[in-house]
């Protein structure tokens, strides 16, 4: 272009469009004498990459213009000037509003006197058709990890998803719900763009983000997701559901009940799950506020692998809701499957204060926990406790172990 641009004088690229009405264009030059990237969507501009002021503020400019969009919507910018010895980022944003494009065009905005001094050369468009190759979530690659159903007033529930596969997943797609007439239902999608969840990546989805922070202030604001509205949670009793275009890949069906019996109250704790690996619950602990969104949870444990038919983790537990060695992991082995039997706790004393498991049959592998309560849901007091475990079975000799642990409540 000859000439210094004005407001009055300037060009158009239009990337992609379909009729001017939807697509991406360059604004090579105007007021500011700059170079940016527009989106327009039903005829509504708006700036996605703002360019460097005064960049092409020159009387006349031979000019370079490189600009590339992946498969995902990540752009870039460059441009050379005559003088500049390689090209100079002007921006880079993400935006995948448009998929597909119709046209590619040049429109000049002009005055008389500037009507014959645009030139355009060299000009290459080329692109490759899109492939969506990504991996989606399958059923328990991404599970739900941690809900608060009951929050306290002002505060807003939350569900909080962990990816606990070895993969990189896609979440494009991805939904919350309930339960409805015996059946997954009100579908809320978290995530309609190319989103991803690398391997041991937690998210948490709500319906404010300015809420939930205000209320759980260690929380990483860029793990959270805010959607438009949550799926309905009810205080006593629900189910929630992960979802992938409303087939099931998780749920959680949880009960007021499932809290930790000593707790006076529950409104504001959340429910975490115990292991990734396993469906089992608890309540968040009392020094992480009760709730821990987008952290490790408070009651998480790391199940070891068991070597012996009875495997008790950790040997001392002190279940006085601080989130350490709260509760004890039972791992019991068998060889082989159709064993059927029980396991009970006793006392010092020989008194039976718990029935951890009764006329069960047992697979090869079995995890129990114990939250330090009696069968009347009380606490367990101060000292050593046995477990006690028989097993039978129609071909091979019963089974009997027995192992101790110390319960504390400093």
């Amino acid at each position: 272009m000859y000439f210094n641009t004005s407001g009055s004088n300037y060009a158009k690229i239009h990337l992609s469009s379909d009729s001017l009405a939807n697509g991406y264009y360059l604004k090579v030059g105007g007021v500011d004498d700059d170079i940016s990237l527009y989106k327009i969507t039903s005829a509504q501009h708006s700036k996605i990459i703002d360019g460097p002021d005064d960049f092409i503020d020159l009387d006349s400019i031979q000019l370079s213009l490189l600009v590339d969009r992946d498969s995902i919507g990540n752009w870039q910018l460059s441009a050379k000037r005559s003088t500049d010895v390689s090209f100079i980022a002007q921006g880079q944003a993400f935006d995948e509003s448009h998929l597909q494009s119709d046209f590619f065009g040049i429109e000049c905005v002009y005055t008389q006197t500037r009507s014959d001094r645009f030139r355009f050369d060299n000009i290459l468009v080329e692109g490759y058709s899109f492939l969506d190759t990504f991996l989606y979530p399958q059923a328990n690659d991404i599970v739900i990890n941690e809900v608060l159903f009951n929050p306290v007033e002002g505060d807003n529930d939350f569900v909080e998803i962990i990816n606990r596969s070895d993969k990189t997943l896609c979440i494009k797609g991805l939904q919350l719900a309930n339960y409805y007439a015996g059946k997954p239902s009100n579908f809320k999608t978290v995530s309609e763009a190319y989103a991803f969840m690398s391997p041991k990546d937690i998210l948490v989805i709500c319906s404010s983000k300015e809420t939930l922070l205000d209320y759980h202030p260690e929380a990483a604001e860029d793990r959270i997701i805010e959607i438009a509205s949550m799926p309905s949670y009810n205080n006593d009793e629900g189910d929630v559901v992960l979802a992938l275009d409303s087939i099931s890949i998780d749920e959680f069906h949880y009960t007021e009940s499932m809290h930790f019996d000593l707790l006076q109250e529950v409104e504001g704790v959340s429910l975490e799950r115990i292991s990734t690996e396993l469906k089992h619950w608890h309540s968040a602990s009392e020094p992480s506020g009760f709730s821990t969104p987008t952290l490790v949870n408070s009651q998480s444990q790391l199940v070891i692998e068991p070597k012996d038919i009875m495997t008790l983790s950790p040997q001392i537990i002190t279940p006085n809701k601080d989130g350490i060695d709260d509760i004890l992991s039972v791992q019991l082995l068998f060889q082989e499957s159709g064993y059927r039997g029980r396991l009970l706790i006793f006392d010092s004393n020989g008194f039976p204060v718990r029935t951890l498991v009764n006329n069960a049959l047992f697979g090869t592998t079995n995890t129990y926990f114990w939250d330090g309560l009696t069968d009347r849901k009380e606490a367990a007091t101060t000292g050593r406790y046995v477990f006690w475990l028989e097993a039978i079975h129609p071909n091979h000799a019963a089974i009997v172990e027995k192992q101790s642990v110390v319960v504390g409540w400093e």
